[in-house]
């Protein structure tokens, strides 16, 4: 061993004189690494690009994106092929294209699978989408990293949390962005509204909101440490791994433009762009029609002085099958259930899944409302505006009693005004929907003699079903949430029972108001609710986002829709009598929206060209409902007795 000064001032001259590397040089030879460590990749990436001339050699016809009827001619497959060897000889020589090293690879791969499964409701609607879902999302980012550089970020966090909230509400409530779950939300008041507002939905939001957000800035910085070549090789690769694989993947001709980071916003901007044309259609749809009253009208049996009231009360989301009165196993309506003079139309059809459009055709001569129409139809379409113009002409007293929900929602207020125009004035509730009651009773006493037409619109049991007493519930345990988890799912039906149960009441106390006056109370529901049947549907957004599935559904297009008369009414006069008996005859029929505008013309006994006999329930010659109907019926309702 040698420990002489001589050998350690050797060994530090040598250090001292060896050549200095610089920080550039030092990044070149590291990216020369990485380029002759990828020689494989830059063959692999090449390959996939000559793999995309494959199916042209033969018979393509199943390859859905070339569009192609039978294989290519000998001499272009062989182009081709001579055309991709050298292609993969040049990016081995010119090294143009390669792919990343595995674990950049591997962590690119792992943090774009992760965000996609957490952002694309398609991964869990249909599992087999995934593969695209995932090949779709890693190329737009990449692509979108390409453009922007790091302000990628600043686009794509936004894009990936609408995406989360849109994947969260269909695990939780099976809904996609459509114009019906918007139009709810508008409808909504803002107690409706908080009951979504829940610890667990606020704790996942908030919980998303920063993983997403970390996982986005981790994954933006990688694609910042990956050459360029890399990524080009990799968008490629992945690009055309998806292209070839296409035609053997499930459900291949879904649209890439539903998937994914577009997909969400796609539907996010058509559902607000839908809503928007909508509800400027349906008000400019009322605009332009004339006033019933324009014509020549006259009620040939009333004086005016009788004392008469027509009540026309339009609920909210009353299902036929959950009232007692028609059968249901419970007794939700004992006040109407022991009425002897109660009139119930067991199968009716709903025109319309949304309440300012059933608005419409309840109130018009609409049979349907457009969006419900096929080509050919025009004879559904409204010919005349509100029926209210024609009481109001022919000296009815008008007056509209609303829901402070009417007031909160510009759209319904909006449409309601159009269509109760005619009334001397709007009332409001503040809460509860009892406070009607005395606001009626305060009229009715002020009346006097004259004749009175009443318009209730009311929430009644719209979601999420917190319109009953508190205090003193029929049904219990209850909770005010629309949640697909079976544990809760009796305890939201029994609040919407409870709510069924409470406009019972509410209709008993308006009839002991009317006692000793001639009367005639019509009431009839918006549309129905679904309540975790149809497969754990909640609300009813699905209603516009599956084609006829509303119409064909009881739960949704079947609701409550009854009469009660008093005997003072049908001593006014015979036809009042004839007309009564004939409503009860009627039970027997299945009915829709489109009869009530023309039956209450016919109960009042109203002469005008727009009166339709053939739609009137209160005449023999009747027509039923002969539009889609619900296909699903329960017995308790075919059962007419």
């Amino acid at each position: 061993m040698d420990l002489s000064g001589n050998s350690c001032h050797s060994r530090l001259t040598a250090f001292l004189e060896k050549p200095r590397i610089s920080h550039v040089d030092v990044k070149k030879l590291h990216m020369h690494s990485d380029i002759k460590t990828n020689k494989t990749s830059r063959w692999i990436t090449g390959g996939f690009v000559l793999c995309l001339f494959c199916p042209l050699i033969f018979n393509a016809e199943q390859f859905a994106p070339y569009n192609l009827q039978g294989g290519a001619n000998w001499w272009v497959s062989l182009a081709l092929i001579v055309l991709g060897i050298y292609f993969l000889h040049l990016n081995a020589k010119k090294r143009w294209l390669c792919l990343p090293p595995a674990k950049q690879l591997i962590s690119f791969l792992a943090l774009g699978t992760l965000l996609t499964c957490l952002t694309a409701p398609h991964v869990i609607i249909e599992p087999e989408m995934s593969f695209h879902c995932i090949i779709f999302f890693l190329v737009i980012t990449s692509l979108l990293w390409f453009l922007l550089r790091r302000f990628t970020l600043f686009l794509l966090i936004p894009c990936l949390i609408l995406g989360y909230i849109e994947s969260g509400a269909y695990i939780r409530y099976k809904v996609l962005f459509n114009s019906m779950l918007l139009a709810e939300t508008m409808e909504c008041s803002k107690e409706e509204l908080l009951t979504y507002a829940t610890a667990t939905n606020i704790s996942l939001l908030l919980a998303g909101i920063l993983f997403i957000s970390l996982s986005a800035y981790f994954y933006i910085r990688l694609l910042g440490r990956m050459q360029k070549r890399a990524i080009g090789g990799t968008i490629l690769t992945l690009s055309f791994s998806l292209y070839i694989l296409y035609p053997f993947v499930p459900n291949a001709c879904t649209s890439f433009s539903q998937l994914g980071l577009v997909g969400s916003y796609k539907r996010c901007n058509r559902t607000i762009k839908d809503l928007k044309r909508a509800s400027n259609a349906i008000t400019d749809t009322l605009d332009k029609l004339p006033s019933p009253a324009a014509k020549p009208s006259c009620l040939p049996v009333l004086k005016g002085d009788e004392g008469c009231v027509i009540i026309f009360h339009i609920g909210e989301s009353v299902r036929a099958d959950r009232c007692g009165f028609n059968g249901y196993s419970r007794n939700t309506t004992p006040h109407l259930s022991a009425n002897p003079r109660l009139i119930s139309w067991k199968r009716c059809v709903a025109s319309t899944p949304i309440t300012v459009t059933s608005l419409a055709v309840l109130l018009t001569n609409a049979r349907r409302w457009k969006e419900y129409t096929t080509p050919g139809d025009e004879d559904m379409d409204a010919t005349c505006g509100s029926v209210l113009d024609l009481f109001k002409a022919n000296g009815f007293s008008m007056h509209a009693f609303m829901g402070s929900l009417s007031r909160q929602s510009l759209r319904a207020d909006k449409v309601l005004r159009l269509l109760t125009s005619a009334c001397e004035k709007r009332h409001y509730t503040n809460d509860d929907v009892m406070e009607t009651i005395d606001k009626i009773g305060e009229n009715l006493d002020k009346a006097g003699k004259r004749n009175m037409f009443y318009l209730i619109n009311n929430e009644g049991s719209h979601s999420p079903f917190y319109m009953y007493d508190h205090k003193n519930p029929p049904f219990t345990p209850t909770l005010h949430v629309l949640s697909p988890n079976p544990r809760y799912s009796e305890a939201v039906r029994n609040a919407y029972d409870n709510c069924v149960h409470y406009t019972d009441l509410f209709v008993h106390r308006v009839l002991q108001k009317l006692e000793g006056r001639p009367y005639v109370y019509i009431y009839v529901s918006d549309h129905g609710e679904y309540i975790g049947d149809y497969n754990g549907t909640w609300g009813r957004a699905r209603a516009t986002a599956e084609k006829d599935f509303f119409q064909k559904s009881q739960g949704g297009a079947g609701v409550c829709a009854f009469a009660v008369t008093s005997p003072e009414y049908e001593a006014l006069h015979p036809q009042f009598s004839r007309s009564i008996q004939q409503l009860k005859e009627s039970q027997k029929h299945t009915i829709g929206h489109e009869h009530f505008f023309h039956t209450l013309l016919g109960i009042a006994g109203i002469k005008t060209e727009y009166y339709n006999e053939k739609l009137d329930l209160c005449q023999p010659t009747v027509t039923p409902y002969t539009g889609t109907e619900p296909e699903d019926w329960p017995e308790h309702l075919l059962n007419n007795k």
